[in-house]
């Protein structure tokens, strides 16, 4: 009941703009009005009535057709193109002998009404508290939506703290580029960069089922387990995999369906060793010198998700890591990345792309697969987060 009178008096406090070059209209129009509560403003042309607008921003405006200076159909259109005003109802004031073009014309051009001379005062009030009550509807819309916008750019900003800027940094003897590009204002996709010891390095990657801010949330949960456990893993990466598994399945998965994937892995000079586990993640490619080429780490088959089964088991593997060793990361949002005919830039494609640039700085590598995702992808939006992570030794180029 109490939303049914704040509409109420919204209404009869709503500000009408009324526009006609006959002055006996106009005062016809202003009397029945402002017995109703409206607050009623006056143009003779459309010149008038565009100023009227952008100074009072009216609620509602009632327009004649054929005006000196501008007429109607102008009118409608400039209101139509302005985003502060393109929403404003208005309703064409027509006379008997308006044709039928007339009409289509005014709808063409944005009309949302029309009422024939001479008036009659209960139809008028009708369609005006009619379209009042839409217009209502869409600016408590527009102030949701902009409340959610503002709370979205709010989470961004602290995922944004969470997450690795973008570019390149230096770390405990290692140089990192990154690109994270959530498909929505904030995402799923998560990665880490800590340095266990000079020359030693661990990283983490994982991709959460999904994007937006429940994917979201679920990022600062990994975040939250992995800045309690990622210093005490020693040379086991597995084990934090197992950790994360538990937690997930205890606090997310047992109450809502959803998992992640992931990868860890510490990477020691000292020892010339990259220390990995997967729990389902996209396979990453290592740069060897020996090979001269990137290759898949991994046998093709990782762990579970984390979330998917309680008593997963996350084998640790070994790899030989020198000065001269590259590892790249990425979650499937580039591979399943689409081009405008449907087609997936596939894993293939990236791998191709990234053995071809071995000789490639960090830095140039990421540049490069993310040129060649935004050719590929062009106008076609993006479904997915991506995430793309080169490491290579500091002041090896």
């Amino acid at each position: 009941m109490s939303d049914e009178v704040t509409t109420s008096e919204q209404q009869e406090t709503a500000k009408i703009l009324v526009v006609d070059d006959e002055p006996r209209n106009v005062k016809i129009l202003q009397i029945h009005l402002n017995a109703r509560g409206y607050t009623v403003y006056t143009a003779a042309d459309g010149l008038e009535a565009l100023d009227v607008v952008k100074k009072e921003m009216p609620d509602l405006i009632l327009l004649d057709i054929n005006m000196p200076k501008m007429d109607g159909f102008e009118v409608v259109k400039r209101i139509r193109t302005n985003e502060t005003t393109e929403f404003i109802p208005i309703v064409m004031i027509t006379a008997l002998r308006d044709t039928r073009e007339n009409r289509i014309k005014s709808i063409e051009a944005g009309a949302d009404d029309f009422i024939e001379k001479p008036f009659d005062s209960l139809e008028v009030l009708a369609r005006v508290r009619s379209l009042l009550r839409i217009k209502q509807y869409q600016d408590t819309l527009a102030k949701h939506n902009a409340r959610l916008e503002e709370e979205l750019q709010m989470a961004r900003s602290i995922q944004e703290i969470l997450i690795p800027q973008d570019g390149v940094q230096e770390l405990s003897g290692f140089r990192i580029a990154s690109r994270c590009c959530p498909e929505m204002a904030v995402g799923g996709d998560f990665f880490d960069i800590w340095e266990i010891a000079p020359n030693r390095l661990g990283v983490f990657i994982s991709d959460v089922m999904g994007h937006g801010v429940s994917a979201a949330f679920v990022t600062v949960f990994i975040k939250t387990i992995l800045a309690e456990f990622q210093q005490q893993i020693e040379d086991n990466p597995g084990d934090l995999l197992e950790i994360l598994n538990t937690r997930f399945n205890d606090l997310i998965s047992s109450r809502l369906f959803m998992f992640a994937t992931a990868f860890c892995g510490i990477i020691n000079l000292n020892k010339g060793e990259l220390v990995c586990a997967n729990a389902g993640h996209s396979f990453p490619l290592l740069y060897s010198a020996d090979q001269q080429t990137y290759q898949t780490i991994g046998d093709k088959n990782t762990g579970n998700g984390l979330g998917i089964w309680q008593e997963s088991v996350y084998e640790t593997m070994r790899y030989p890591f020198d000065r001269s060793s590259r590892v790249f990361l990425y979650t499937d949002g580039v591979y399943e990345a689409k081009n405008p005919q449907g087609e997936e830039f596939t894993v293939e494609r990236l791998e191709k792309l990234v053995c071809a640039c071995t000789r490639q700085p960090a830095a140039k590598l990421i540049a490069n697969i993310s040129e060649a995702i935004d050719v590929f992808t062009d106008t076609c939006p993006k479904e997915d987060d991506l995430t793309l992570i080169a490491i290579e030794v500091a002041g090896e180029d």
